[in-house]
């Protein structure tokens, strides 16, 4: 009976083991790696005649593995003009349970130029100190360098927009880390960058309209209208007089406002900026704006 019962006992402490095991196994995730888990359970008993009696069992041990597992935060967005050179700041984060090196990638949907900074001083924007991610360990792609777990690898991801893209452009660059380690684990941030430029159209009328005789006062109207999502700066409409016309002294308008044909005294001159042609400088036109110029000539 006693030896029947210690059976009973002996197989109930393997099933305790195996569930012990496994429950290590489980719950060991942020345990660093070659961290031994050991557990041996006890059983306690009587024999026939009241005497107390222990059975330890074998002790079980179970190693920790590593793990790997990688964050790239935050995502990023930004407006831009055309030629404009930006720096998105990124958090790389092993979260593994052991060393890591990161490798560190960043590419543009439209192929613009991207480079990737340790951000030396942690200011989140580039500054004397920060220098390009280097490849620490030979495969040719930049890394973080060795990690220890939890450990933090601050980039400046550098975007540069080439000139001439149009209003209304975006792109959407992805900066990736991944482990140096099988399953070799990865994460992304998403930077998104809107082109705001400046887009004008110009609209030039003249009245009357039609076949018009010697001696007809003719008015020219242009409209000059800002139709993207950056400032235009520096705006100057330049239109010579037409041949076989002559200009209408003093018939510069600016917004319905008269403007002189002298020189430096207003936006406006006739024939010193340009030859026998009417300048006027707008300035700058902010997104949805307009400027209307007007002036004179007579059909010789």
């Amino acid at each position: 009976m006693n030896r029947s019962i210690h059976q009973v006992l002996a197989g109930a402490c393997a099933l305790v083991l195996a569930a012990i095991a496994l429950t290590g196994t489980a719950f060991a995730a942020g345990t660093p790696a070659g961290t031994p888990i050991t557990n041996q359970a006890t059983v306690d008993y009587t024999d026939a005649n009241g005497n107390p009696l222990q059975t330890l069992s074998n002790i079980v041990t179970t190693v920790v593995s590593q793990v790997s597992a990688v964050t790239v935060d935050p995502d990023r967005s930004s407006n831009a003009t055309p030629g404009d050179v930006l720096y998105y700041a990124h958090t790389v984060t092993n979260n593994g349970n052991g060393n890591d090196t990161i490798d560190l990638t960043a590419v543009s949907s439209n192929a613009w130029a991207t480079a990737i900074f340790f951000d030396a001083d942690g200011s989140g924007t580039f500054t004397p100190g920060d220098v390009l991610a280097t490849d620490t360990d030979g495969d040719t792609v930049p890394d973080t360098g060795v990690l220890g777990a939890d450990g933090n690898y601050l980039i400046l991801v550098r975007l540069t927009v080439p000139a001439g893209i149009a209003s209304g452009a975006a792109d959407t660059t992805t900066v990736t880390g991944t482990s140096n380690l099988a399953p070799f684990d990865s994460d992304t941030a998403i930077d998104t960058t809107t082109i705001n430029a400046p887009d004008l159209s110009v609209v030039k009328s003249v009245l009357p309209a039609g076949p018009q005789p010697p001696l007809t006062v003719l008015t020219y109207t242009i409209v000059v209208t800002n139709n993207g999502l950056g400032n235009a700066a520096s705006v100057v409409v330049t239109d010579p007089a037409p041949g076989f016309t002559t200009y209408v002294a003093g018939s510069i308008t600016l917004n319905g406002g008269s403007l002189t044909d002298a020189n430096l005294d207003d936006a406006g001159d006739f024939g010193f900026t340009a030859g026998n042609a009417v300048t006027v400088t707008i300035g700058t036109l902010a997104p949805g704006a307009s400027a209307t110029v007007t002036f004179q000539v007579t059909i010789d």
